[in-house]
């Protein structure tokens, strides 16, 4: 009887002893999809997520917790990153995204020629160089930092395939009152632009060829 109690005892404190067994390990977070996202700009962001799984509490995809810091309106590099923790209290070590938003417009950033010539009411040109880059909030948008033989002015205008579309920008400083209005062609190596220049109340119409510097 004595051997019998001896023997329930231990069984007991086996029970207690593996019922109270520390869990030290924490889970394991795997993202879904890859670690590096390009993302167009203007565009919904919809995340992949990731699941998570912990040697003794099991899945526990549910209980991740994310900080997603992207801004799909605004060019960048955000990160998404995946948290979660068990119920012992250990902590996953954290999975990260990296998501670029980008604007798609960026093929056509560099230098350039730009050939302008009046057509009307006189005759007259000019030649100089322009750089373009891409505006931060607005998908397929191109900024030219000098426009209209050379004012000093920043233009802009929008590409939509190979169509490219400047709307109307007032343009005015101290000394001069401008403004600008066209609509042309866009290629891998030129852009092709006729527009209506406003001057002091003086309208005139005008070609402008941009060449891409080699």
């Amino acid at each position: 009887m004595r051997i019998i109690n001896t023997l329930i005892s231990f069984g007991i404190l086996l029970i207690i002893f593996s019922c109270n067994e520390s869990d030290d390990i924490g889970p394991v977070i795997t993202m879904n999809g890859t670690d590096t996202v390009f993302h167009v700009l203007n565009e919904i962001y919809f995340d992949e997520g990731a699941v998570a799984v912990d040697e003794t509490d099991g899945n526990v995809t549910n209980n991740i917790y994310v900080d997603n810091l992207v801004d799909e309106n605004l060019l960048g590099e955000y990160t998404v990153t995946y948290n979660v923790i068990d119920k012992a209290g250990n902590e996953a070590k954290p999975a990260v995204r990296t998501v670029f938003v980008i604007n798609l417009g960026d093929i056509y950033i560099d230098n350039y020629t730009l050939t302008e010539t009046q057509t009307f009411p006189n005759q007259e040109s000019c030649q100089y160089n322009v750089f373009t880059w891409v505006d931060s909030t607005l998908n397929w948008r191109l900024t030219f930092n000098t426009f209209a033989c050379d004012a000093g002015f920043e233009v802009f205008a929008d590409i939509y395939d190979s169509v490219l579309i400047m709307p109307f920008q007032l343009l005015e400083d101290s000394l001069i009152s401008m403004s600008v209005q066209g609509s042309g062609a866009i290629t891998d190596s030129t852009i092709s632009i006729e527009y209506t220049l406003k001057l002091n109340d003086i309208t005139s119409l005008w070609e402008a060829e941009f060449e891409r510097l080699k």
